[in-house]
């Protein structure tokens, strides 16, 4: 595969993606693409993918070979290639989890009985027993990842092309997902892997690529790789922890908090878009939880374990019989969450509402309760979230990290009293990550509760002044 002095920018957009670039990838090699984001890292997978020029418009110059094939002069359904995209509800055209699997197989036009073995073999290696025959809208994000990589492998392709494979995945599923990328090398097929947490992939790869700007800024060896410290990672604006655990803390007696009690959320008929919902017949037993007021509180715990349903409850997304929620004085109800309540999605492509960057976050000053001082000024908002420089562009053109960090923004507009987020550092480089960070810190310090159910270890070290595990007795 190789790239022969190859530049591409979007339509409309003002400047390339990807700057004259050389590059050649051996037959069998685990390649990571890392660098900030915007640097240029997903252009490359989907120039790899065919997606550009196929369904990304835009100006393309160079030549691009793909196993000797000339990706803009041939159907896509012809590469050999399989992609694992960031958001896996992008790729999903099925409605269970098992035909989702088979999917690729088919549309291969293999016989029964292998399609059938393939899927096994997929469900088998990314332990997604559990997951097997369920409904994909009753998955949670992690979940759903899992799915999209095992959907892929049933295909077995000759080169893998992931965009952020790990971005909603907890620990064990990472490390589920390294071992199944592991078998791919071991197998012989090229893999391309563009990722922020490289810690998991540091022992697969054979060459990393720093990207910055749209140029290839560094290349490192697999082993000069490795070789390199968390200060060094960090300078080239790189991120490297993973696989720290996350131990749970208790607010001490006497800290004024919000207070959960005897929460149980079932599946339900019918949710508000882009929610994650229990398996058909599951109870997730949060129970008795307690908050502490003017902090931020970290949710960890595995994929499925309930954080995004608990999120979606607290923030009156959710009617869920049994459990009441309290200030420490008074319950509040589901409609009074609503309104003291923001909540940032794991999918912000549902609660994004305008036709620019601006905009959102002033549509979110104007809905302020009337009680509420803004902390800061639309422009000061944006400038520190890094998107000033997107302020005139439509929310669903800009990239996943900024669309998260544009949610954020008007979280911190809103004024309100409890702020929770989904997984709002999925995505984000080390910068953006310790944006989001401070963003968060800022928000407790002006009086306002934060509570973050995420995965990221770095996030949470950076932010968290409380952790509730839900994967531990409570």
């Amino acid at each position: 595969m190789s790239l022969n002095g190859v530049s591409f920018s979007y339509a409309a957009a003002e400047r390339d993606s990807l700057t004259r670039l050389d590059l050649s990838l051996r037959p069998g090699e685990f390649v990571v693409l890392a660098g900030p984001s915007g640097s240029g890292k997903t252009t490359l997978t989907r120039l790899v993918n065919g997606l550009i020029p196929h369904y990304y418009a835009g100006s393309l110059s160079g030549q691009v070979l793909v196993n000797g094939i000339d990706p803009s002069a041939c159907p896509l359904w012809r590469l050999p290639v399989g992609s694992v995209f960031q958001n896996p509800r992008a790729q999903f055209f099925t409605t269970d989890t098992a035909s989702e699997i088979a999917f690729g197989a088919e549309n291969l036009g293999l016989d029964r009985a292998e399609i059938l073995r393939r899927v096994d073999e997929a469900v088998a290696a990314l332990g997604l027993a559990e997951l097997r025959d369920r409904s994909v809208f009753a998955l949670s994000g992690g979940e759903k990842q899992r799915v999209a990589c095992a959907s892929v492998a049933a295909v077995k392709p000759a080169i893998f092309a992931l965009d952020e494979p790990s971005a909603n995945l907890d620990l064990k599923s990472t490390g589920q997902l390294r071992e199944i990328m592991a078998g791919w090398k071991a197998s012989g097929a090229t893999v391309v892997v563009a990722e922020h947490r490289l810690g998991f992939l540091r022992d697969l790869a054979d060459r990393v690529l720093v990207f910055a700007d749209g140029q290839l800024q560094a290349e490192y060896s697999g082993a000069a790789f490795r070789s390199l410290g968390d200060g060094q990672l960090h300078r080239l604006g790189l991120r490297s922890a993973w696989g720290k655990t996350m131990a749970a803390t208790s607010p001490p007696d006497g800290v004024d908090c919000f207070e959960v009690e005897g929460l149980v959320c079932q599946q339900r008929r019918s949710q508000a878009p882009g929610l994650s919902a229990p398996a058909r017949g599951q109870r997730i037993e949060i129970g008795d939880l307690r908050i502490p007021k003017g902090k931020v509180t970290a949710l960890v715990g595995a994929n499925g374990c309930g954080k995004s349903t608990f999120a979606a409850w607290l923030g009156g997304l959710r009617r869920d019989r049994e459990g009441r929620f309290s200030d420490g004085q008074r319950e509040w109800s589901t409609a009074q969450r609503r309104r003291r309540v923001f909540v940032v999605l794991q999918d912000v492509n549902h609660q994004l509402f305008t036709e620019a960057v601006a905009e959102e976050i002033a549509l979110a000053l104007r809905l302020a309760s009337p009680t509420s001082q803004p902390l800061l000024s639309v422009d000061q908002i944006m400038e520190s979230l890094d998107i000033s420089s997107v302020a005139d562009r439509h929310p669903m053109s800009l990239s996943t990290g900024q669309k998260q960090r544009l949610a954020i923004g008007a979280a911190l507009a809103s004024g309100r009293e409890l702020i929770v987020l989904d997984e709002p550092s999925a995505g984000l480089d080390l910068n953006h990550m310790f944006g989001v960070a401070n963003a968060l810190r800022m928000l407790a310090r002006s009086g306002q509760t934060v509570v973050v159910a995420t995965h990221d270890t770095e996030l949470v070290a950076a932010c968290a002044d409380n952790i509730i595990s839900l994967d531990r007795p409570r």
